[in-house]
């Protein structure tokens, strides 16, 4: 379930890095947001969640496949992504990891396309996506106008 958990927060990362990066927003600044681009902004959401799910499984798929157990993966995850923590392995297995790792971050470059290109659908520019997907992680009015907008939108 760990291991579920954590690669949940990888894919949803990958939206985020998709939402996030290279925005020169400041999370402070107050951004001026129509409802016509939060109405935008819920309907995309609907396809990226959809993506970051298949996104997940592909993943898991691929850990599977690899032959690494998902806990095994997990612990050695979490160590290259953290340089406080560490863990024993051999050089055979950190070779495969990277390997896996450098195949999971090929991915993610098709999954971040994909992102974008549902954002640009939506007759959003992907700088102005981010500069709303910053504002949304601070302004607690406009979380709750885009709750309400998802609340109504159907599924």
């Amino acid at each position: 379930m760990r291991f579920l958990k954590s690669f949940k927060t990888l894919v949803v990362c990958i939206a985020a890095i998709g939402a996030c990066a290279f925005s020169h927003v400041n999370a402070q600044e107050q951004v001026e947001v129509t409802d016509a681009e939060l109405g935008k902004i819920a309907s995309a959401f609907q396809g990226i969640q959809k993506v970051n799910m298949e996104a997940q499984q592909k993943v898991m798929k691929t850990v599977e496949e690899s032959g690494f157990e998902a806990n095994r993966f997990n612990e050695l995850y979490q160590a290259s992504a953290s340089p406080e923590k560490t863990v024993d392995a051999s050089d055979e297995e950190k070779e495969r990891f990277g390997k896996l790792m450098n195949e999971i971050q090929q991915m993610q470059v098709g999954f971040t396309k994909q992102i974008e290109e549902i954002i640009s659908n939506e007759g959003m520019s992907i700088e102005r996506y981010q500069n709303i997907a910053m504002a949304l992680q601070s302004d607690t009015e406009l979380q709750g106008r885009l709750r309400t907008m998802l609340s109504e939108q159907p599924q």
